[in-house]
């Protein structure tokens, strides 16, 4: 792990290097509020020895970066507490927020149950998720992280992960991956909304109001991007017809001047591989439907 010091932007200093000796080491990084914790995405892949390339269980660890926040001589790492799962694979997100004062986590999952030893077929056997998906997690006690909600689609539910076995790949390409790669929440205090971008599902946004029990209110895919001829894009491939946009960017909620020139409205920025950079947003219908939601996200800056 590198660590920069950037106390004076102008002149970043690099601080000494961290080797991680054993769980901790992340996938993605995120800090807490006053920098004295990492959250990191560990991402372990079901089944593999623990003495191959993988970088353990897959899961949370919440590591004590606390030396290197106060600037101590000799700064160590230290790991506060784990969490692990194994019905997914390759954690990534671990994305803090605070929700009626507690402290939660969304994790995300790039691979899911298909990213083990044995591919898709082990894990229906086994009765993991087909896809990776998001997991609210509660670290109102930092050294006891829990689970309480999942936020999952048909296509992450275990009990369906045998329709996935004869679906076709794409074209010329390898199989079709559902799972969410990234989330952003509308404000990081008592956020109403968060969206997830995904590797084949495109963006789907969820009330997250408590946290307890997430639904999902829209969602947002691209046009396929088919065989467009698009080397800048990170999952392009010659002659691959592809059949989904892969949406995996962190999305943004952005509040803008409203189209009738009253007020302001939400918009949703997404990044796709296939269309680029994406100005959303929400249908009349969506914001009818929810509309105290949506007036609670913009009571607030």
């Amino acid at each position: 792990l590198y660590i920069i010091d950037l106390t004076d932007p102008s002149n970043p200093q690099q601080l000494p290097t961290w080797q991680f000796q054993g769980d901790g080491r992340p996938h993605e990084a995120w800090l807490s509020a006053d920098g004295t914790r990492l959250y990191a995405g560990q991402p372990g892949v079901f089944g593999r020895p623990p003495n191959d390339s993988s970088f353990g269980p897959n899961g949370l660890v919440i590591d004590d970066v606390s030396d290197y926040q106060f600037r101590r001589p000799n700064p160590e790492i230290r790991v506060v507490s784990t969490l692990f799962w194994n019905d997914q694979g390759q954690a990534e997100q671990m994305l803090p927020f605070f929700s009626n004062g507690r402290s939660y986590i969304i994790s995300t999952d790039e691979s899911g149950g298909q990213g083990g030893v044995g591919g898709l077929p082990a894990a229906c056997a086994r009765g993991a998720s087909p896809y990776g998906y998001s997991n609210i997690i509660d670290i109102t006690d930092e050294k006891n992280p829990k689970i309480v909600s999942k936020i999952m689609l048909e296509v992450h539910d275990p009990n369906n992960c045998e329709k996935f076995l004869s679906e076709p790949p794409e074209v010329g390409g390898g199989l079709l991956d559902y799972s969410t790669e990234r989330c952003n929440v509308d404000r990081p205090e008592n956020p109403t909304m968060v969206a997830c971008g995904s590797r084949g599902t495109g963006t789907r946004v969820y009330d997250i109001r408590d946290p307890l029990h997430p639904a999902e209110i829209a969602y947002w895919k691209g046009p396929a991007p088919r065989t467009d001829f698009l080397p800048g894009s990170g999952s392009w491939s010659p002659g691959v017809d592809r059949t989904v946009e892969k949406q995996a960017g962190l999305a943004r909620f952005v509040k803008v001047p409203a189209a009738d020139g009253h007020g302001r409205e939400l918009h949703l920025w997404v990044v796709g591989d296939g269309n680029g950079f994406q100005v959303l947003r929400f249908s009349n219908e969506a914001k009818a439907r929810h509309k105290d939601l949506f007036e609670n996200s913009m009571d607030r800056k």
